[in-house]
């Protein structure tokens, strides 16, 4: 009787260890955000200027530059996008300036906008200023782009930079 009690010790110390393995395993796997994607996936699906899916800071090819005004797409490695207006200086008097980040998805009906964050920057407030966040999903067929452009009001008219990913 003691054998067979110290044999379902041991297969119970066996299960354990693998379930315990499995959970470690389980909880590992969500930190390999930096993996290939999948077959058939391609991190490029937003055009030759996208670029590798989980990337932190200015997402290059992104940017538009205006003379004194610039706009680029940031990213916080996996989690979100947004856009960046560059205002060094101008002559013009007394017009806000505005940025937009835009979130695109490609689905059956082509490329629409799920997300937009704009920001109203006023005259003389020159600097970095960002919009608010847009998310980021990995192996989304998504795209983003930094705009911007003038008015007292939302602009219905922008300039903006490339996609990218």
């Amino acid at each position: 009787m003691v054998f067979v009690v110290k044999r379902k010790s041991v297969v119970v110390r066996l299960l354990t260890a693998a379930v315990l393995a499995l959970g470690v395993g389980a909880a590992i796997a969500p930190q390999a955000v930096h993996a290939a994607p999948p077959p058939g996936v391609s991190d490029g699906a937003a055009g030759d200027s996208a670029v590798a899916a989980c990337y932190e800071g200015r997402i290059p090819n992104s940017s538009r530059y205006d003379g004194n005004i610039s706009v680029h797409v940031y990213g916080s490695a996996c989690t979100t996008r947004w856009g960046r207006l560059v205002w060094d200086d101008n002559n013009n008097c007394c017009v806000p300036v505005w940025v937009k980040v835009e979130r695109q998805v490609n689905g059956s009906y082509g490329w629409l906008p799920t997300h937009t964050k704009t920001k109203k920057v006023l005259f003389g407030d020159f600097g970095n200023h960002n919009t608010a966040t847009v998310p980021w999903v990995q192996y989304s067929n998504q795209r983003f782009r930094a705009c911007w452009g003038v008015g007292t009001s939302e602009p219905s008219t922008w300039n903006c930079g490339p996609f990218v990913n």
